[in-house]
């Protein structure tokens, strides 16, 4: 949760881009600690080519050259690694046929660049399988990465939920909900809604990343019952020592599976 310093509503200039800095030195941590298996990209290859290389050749209405499906796979790639892995996506997109998929995207830049209508352009985009507001507004932002924010679980939670992580539906209103927020601090800090997703990231990565020792645990209480008859509370003996077989629960062990339906994100 972001502390009161970095709330999103509050947040100084100075504040910002120091917090902005300190996204590199987060990637390539991430990076080091998840690494990449066999034939796969690092992380931090895969940064580099979302925020330097996709941008470069697809920021512009004239690009160099139009959006394939390999480069969408690789954008889907790098949004699992750098977020919430889902398991089912990338099978969804990789799915796609190959010229559907780039007439569907250049059809829809050629509409975003003639009116800028971000919701018209993510509703066109999304019309791919496996391509939710979300994924879609990825590919979205590469094209216009000062306007058009992705759409991050960080990002909302930062900008949308005060920085708690509530659950998020990642429907259509949803992201109009998280452009608006995004657009408000662009004009009054000045940025560009990449550096705005950036900071999100470093805000509500922070916390996960404390030490686990940092955490306090209350004091164990005894176990007590009432008594049968009265409201007097009895203090419970301890039970005498007998040898049996442990049994260790760890209560670490991570979230429960998700059901096996399909959700484009």
């Amino acid at each position: 949760m972001a502390s009161v310093e970095t709330r999103a509503a509050a947040i100084s200039p100075s504040q910002f881009n120091q917090l902005l800095g300190r996204y590199p030195s987060l990637i390539r941590s991430i990076s080091s600690e998840k690494a990449a298996k066999a034939g796969q990209s690092t992380l931090l290859e895969l940064d580099e080519y979302r925020y330097n290389v996709a941008v470069d050749a697809f920021r512009h209405d004239e690009p160099d050259r139009q959006m394939s499906h390999g480069d969408v796979q690789r954008l889907v790639e790098w949004k699992l690694r750098h977020g919430k892995f889902r398991p089912t996506l990338m099978k969804l997109v990789s799915s796609n046929d190959e010229e559907v998929v780039k007439k569907t995207i250049r059809e829809a830049m050629a509409q975003y660049w003639s009116d800028n209508n971000i919701a018209k352009a993510i509703d066109a985009i999304a019309k791919l399988r496996g391509i939710g507001p979300a994924t879609a507004s990825l590919l979205l932002s590469v094209h216009d990465s000062e306007r058009v924010i992705f759409f991050s679980d960080e990002a909302f939670w930062w900008l949308c939920c005060e920085g708690e992580k509530l659950p998020i539906k990642y429907n259509a209103k949803e992201y109009q909900q998280l452009n608006v927020a995004a657009n408000e601090m662009a004009k009054r800090l000045q940025v560009g809604a990449t550096d705005i997703e950036k900071v999100a990231y470093v805000v509500m990565k922070d916390g996960d990343l404390q030490p686990a020792s940092s955490t306090i645990r209350p004091p164990t209480k005894p176990s007590i019952k009432k008594g049968k008859d009265t409201d007097q509370v009895i203090q419970k003996a301890p039970a005498p020592a007998k040898r049996k077989s442990s049994s260790l629960i760890d209560t670490n062990e991570g979230p429960l599976r998700r059901s096996r339906r399909l959700k484009s994100s």
